[in-house]
């Protein structure tokens, strides 16, 4: 196994100039520092930090900021999955993971939440900003010392670390052109905007719209619902129901919440009418539409993934003071009842 004192033998300076040189700490010559990296690169190098953590004696603990488990149907459930996933991993390394949960639906909580990360001293910190206007105020001067990283959704314009997100906007333009290829021309479209928004179901939204506007025959429309109370919603939606002229129907809805709309739209529109319907992330009801038919298309965001790669990110820039990528997008992955079974544990 390559040591730090293999690679000062080969470049001809001390131990002291290699930990300088890995670790960016300290002068050293721009000849110097050239030479090392390139050994340490040659020998594809990596520090034993199992062994260093033995030897100082030092655990890092990560906190997550994230929303309770059970909230927008079980979705968070999913990363949590990644985040103990990688707990696991870095155990033997002296990595401990904590969880801190607030109600999505409440900025007090978020408020509570991030104080508790804050005082608990956490030597990198995962986030989930997804109310967005608590978030925007209070990470940025709670956290800016910390290393954080974002997953789910990010805060615009802050100093984080990493972000480890889907193209949001990006996923809202193929679910448009999804939504275009099955009513091809002409039809009714509605968008489904559950509530509350953030900047990532925002954004879908937005490159939907755009989609849309491809064919100026759609007739595009937006309603608004609140998570906890869909019962208004049913009302707005009966008003598109009766069918014009053959008039095609499509649903997009921003997120995990589509089963609730899929199965009321089963259960209460006319017979002979398929409304077509796209909507986000493989929670356990959602799959259970996609199966029988009644949502057809699901864009899944690697929930599971960006649990995962977020605490990695914090690990290899805390622990291996390795340098990581600001931006880590997550594939834009599209599932039907045909290819789902290839994406579920």
């Amino acid at each position: 196994m390559t040591s730090i004192r293999d690679i000062a033998r080969m470049a001809r300076v001390s131990i002291g100039t290699v930990d300088r040189v890995l670790h960016d700490r300290g002068r050293v010559s721009a000849k110097t520092g050239a030479r090392v990296r390139q050994i340490v690169e040659e020998l594809d190098y990596r520090p034993n930090i199992y062994a260093r953590n033995l030897s100082l004696a030092r655990t890092y603990t990560f906190g997550v900021l994230m929303p309770k488990l059970s909230q927008d149907s079980n979705y968070w459930r999913l990363p949590a999955r990644g985040i103990l996933r990688a707990a696991d991993e870095l155990q033997p390394y002296r990595v401990r993971v904590h969880r801190v949960h607030f109600d999505r639906y409440s900025e007090a909580s978020f408020e509570r939440a991030a104080r508790k990360c804050k005082e608990a001293g956490y030597d990198g910190l995962l986030i989930a900003p997804v109310l967005p206007q608590i978030a925007g105020t209070l990470v940025p001067g709670f956290f800016r010392r910390i290393p954080h990283v974002f997953f789910d959704s990010t805060i615009p314009d802050s100093h984080f670390l990493c972000s480890v997100v889907q193209d949001p906007y990006q996923s809202g333009v193929l679910a448009g052109n999804l939504m275009r290829m099955m009513l091809g021309q002409g039809g009714r479209v509605v968008i489904v905007k559950v509530l509350p928004d953030d900047v990532h179901i925002n954004e879908r939204m937005r490159g939907f719209e755009a989609a849309m506007r491809r064919d100026p025959l759609l007739s595009l429309h937006t309603e608004e619902t609140d998570s906890r109370e869909f019962g208004g919603l049913w009302r707005r939606l009966a008003k598109y129901s009766l069918r014009r002229n053959g008039e095609a129907f499509g649903i997009f809805v921003s997120n995990a919440w589509t089963h609730m709309i899929a199965r009321h739209v089963r259960r209460h529109h006319p017979v002979g009418q398929k409304v077509r319907m796209i909507g986000y992330d493989l929670v356990a009801d959602n799959v259970a539409c996609l199966k029988e038919g009644s949502i057809d298309f699901l864009i899944s965001q690697r929930p599971v993934t960006q649990g995962y790669l977020g605490i990695m990110a914090l690990y290899r820039h805390v622990v291996l003071r390795e340098s990581v990528k600001k931006h880590i997008m997550v594939p834009l992955d599209v599932l039907t009842r045909d290819n789902l079974t290839y994406y579920q544990d």
